[in-house]
């Protein structure tokens, strides 16, 4: 997993990628992309736009979101469907999520719950803060705040572990579907720029 987030003259861009690794590249080829970018907020940031390409399934899925550019409402496409529900106050996609849990860290905010737009709709995910972990990497052994995020009925469930060394920057990132996990991403280099 490759995970990049750039400031730009209008905000912040936030990219990740995901290809398989292991025993599983045998079965599965492909890489799901995600880019989002990002609006500066009062407290959180705010999603602007959201776009998705995975071509490890089959067939190749795309999926493009716009966050309130069209009368306070999320449109555009998931699955070949046309999207258009009305935006959530405070509402993340999936992984602006992730930057909005760095931030909160960051300042010190409270994050229990928030809308995410996932899958052509809102879930409210909730969140559980588990602090003096310690991840273990090829990058090194960093001391944690463990970020636990699920959505109702925890189908899916996401732990974040953001290195408090690291002005919170996740160190691993694990992914769980029906409590079972289907991804671990672990830091292997990192490079931070001013």
């Amino acid at each position: 997993m490759t995970l990049d987030l750039d400031q730009v003259e209008s905000g912040y861009v936030y990219r990740t990628s995901l290809r398989p690794r292991g025993v599983v590249s045998w079965l599965r080829r492909g890489e799901i992309r995600e880019t989002t970018s990002l609006l500066p907020g009062g407290g959180l940031v705010r999603p602007r736009e959201y776009a998705s390409v995975d071509t490890i399934a089959k067939p190749t899925r795309r999926v493009h979101y716009d966050f309130g550019r069209s009368d306070g409402r999320v449109t555009g496409e998931y699955k070949q469907r046309e999207v258009d529900v009305p935006m959530q106050a405070g509402g993340q996609n999936r992984i602006s999520a992730q930057v909005a849990i760095m931030q909160a860290l960051r300042s010190g905010l409270e994050l229990t719950e928030l809308p995410v737009f996932d899958r052509g709709r809102w879930r409210t995910f909730h969140f559980q803060v588990v602090a003096d972990q310690v991840a273990k990497t090829p990058a090194g052994d960093f001391e944690t705040v463990e970020v636990r995020y699920s959505s109702e009925g925890k189908e899916k469930s996401w732990s974040l572990h953001c290195a408090t060394a690291l002005d919170f920057l996740p160190v691993m990132i694990v992914y769980r579907e029906k409590g079972k996990t289907k991804s671990r991403a672990v830091i292997t280099e990192f490079e931070i720029d001013n």
